[in-house]
């Protein structure tokens, strides 16, 4: 993906003209970054808006114990770090290659003059971190409400429909995730998630790979998620 795709998709950018384009690209910079480097880190000044052009990155936040938590993952034509820019208090969070990854880095003075001359894109802006805070109220219901398993199901289907994610083989969604980042995202141990994915492929809901996943059944993860009839291959793990 080129940096000029990333603009002509985002729904920050896509309403721009081909030379306000070039004017917003004209100073900003292509960062290439290696796999589990840090991008930011929570606390830091923010100084500048990502794109992502390749690769995935992911945003983390850590407890006083050093445990880490995901809190969202961006593969290519999803911008992030947009909060700093806006409220200047710092970074909310970290981010971490998850891959290697291209980044369009758009820095802080740039974004802002950008948002004074395109005040309407500040209304897509506002649309985007709504979508987030729901998601974000979506997590915190799940944890109360929903038993692990079913939180393990919900984010599978989630990743299977973000196209950062998402890959197809044939007819059949394919997700590039480990199950130590699924872990991640749902704050338990990589063992719990091995042993729900192995009781998962058993019964021919999906099937796994190194770092990736294959959805065989998703009417079956739906039912867990729905608390519809649990199958005999779709059952916790006890």
């Amino acid at each position: 993906m080129t940096p000029q795709d990333l603009l002509r998709l985002h729904t920050f950018f896509g309403a721009l003209t081909d030379q306000e384009t070039r004017e917003l690209l004209r100073p900003s910079i292509v960062k290439h970054v290696r796999r589990r480097s840090v991008v930011f880190r929570r606390g830091d000044a923010g100084d500048g808006l990502y794109g992502v052009l390749a690769g995935r990155i992911l945003i983390t936040i850590d407890s006083a114990d050093g445990k880490e938590l995901i809190l969202n993952s961006h593969g290519p034509g999803e911008f992030f770090g947009e909060i700093a820019l806006l409220d200047q208090v710092g970074r909310s969070a970290s981010a971490v290659a998850a891959e290697t990854s291209d980044l369009l880095f758009v820095g802080r003075d740039v974004f802002r003059g950008f948002l004074s001359r395109r005040p309407d894109a500040m209304n897509r802006i506002i649309s985007v971190l709504c979508a987030r805070l729901r998601r974000s109220t979506d997590v915190i219901e799940d944890a109360a409400f929903l038993n692990v398993a079913s939180r393990l199901a919900k984010q599978v289907i989630s990743l299977v429909q973000d196209p950062g994610q998402r890959e197809t083989r044939g007819r059949q969604p394919t997700v590039q995730v480990s199950q130590a980042e699924l872990a991640r995202m749902l704050g338990v141990s990589r063992e719990f998630v091995n042993k729900q994915l192995k009781i998962w492929r058993a019964a021919g809901i999906v099937e796994l790979g190194r770092r990736t996943m294959v959805v065989r059944d998703m009417r079956a993860l739906d039912q867990l998620v729905g608390g519809g009839r649990t199958t005999a291959g779709a059952r916790s793990v006890p």
